[in-house]
């Protein structure tokens, strides 16, 4: 009853925008949700996070775009899904107002574990790849991050990655296991582009997607 209450709540809150798929009434008469991820998509507004150095594409409108991939791809595994943003802009005017209301949502209630979705820039352009973050000491983030950095690398052909240690605000306060999934590189002439490509946004989508579901069944104890 208590979970039933904050996804009732979190769909009254919410709502639905143009960016993402129409939200069906959960019901009691309902199947259950397998697992409640909750999916923040960095920056968005007068953020615009990281810009690409060739093209100049927003990171914020990366992160939005490929966000809603991941949502629809855990949807898609019985998953119920909750937002931080699901439109352009941010969520305050202000970014500590921003990062506050984004915090909130963070750690609602009753959610299995929180993922958030960014790229990533460095001087050196030939560094590539997708990273994954977790709140240093954090054991049951390590594990998380572990499952989405094995994904990730498996769904592009490459070496394994591991998962970095790190000190985020999106990873350090919720209570459950937190990731902070970095997609790939706008300073990388071969990711920027890519990371633009509808076909390979939807190929990290599904990867995040299934290394989130791999930790949470190994949790759960559900076959695999």
């Amino acid at each position: 009853m208590k979970r039933t209450f904050v996804l009732l709540l979190s769909f009254f809150l919410l709502g639905c925008t143009e960016i993402a798929p129409p939200c069906a009434p959960y019901t009691l008469d309902a199947a259950p949700p397998r697992y409640f991820v909750i999916l923040d998509y960095g920056h968005g507004g007068f953020d615009v996070g990281a810009t690409g150095v060739d093209t100049g594409v927003k990171e914020s409108d990366l992160n939005l775009v490929i966000g809603e991939c991941t949502a629809r791809a855990l949807e898609d595994r019985g998953c119920f899904v909750l937002r931080t943003r699901t439109g352009p802009d941010a969520l305050g005017d202000t970014k500590r107002d921003d990062m506050a209301r984004r915090g909130a949502i963070l750690c609602t209630d009753g959610a299995d574990c929180t993922v958030s979705i960014h790229m990533n820039k460095f001087a050196d352009r030939s560094v590539k790849g997708p990273m994954c973050y977790y709140q240093a000491g954090a054991d049951d983030g390590e594990a998380l991050a572990t499952c989405v950095i094995a994904a990730l690398c498996a769904a592009l052909g490459r070496d394994d990655r591991p998962a970095n240690p790190g000190n985020n605000y999106v990873t350090r306060i919720p209570s459950v296991p937190s990731v902070l999934v970095e997609c790939g590189f706008l300073s990388n002439p071969e990711d920027e582009q890519a990371l633009q490509d509808p076909k390979f946004q939807q190929l990290l989508a599904d990867a995040v997607a299934d290394g989130v579901i791999a930790y949470l069944d190994a949790q759960s104890g559900k076959p695999q």
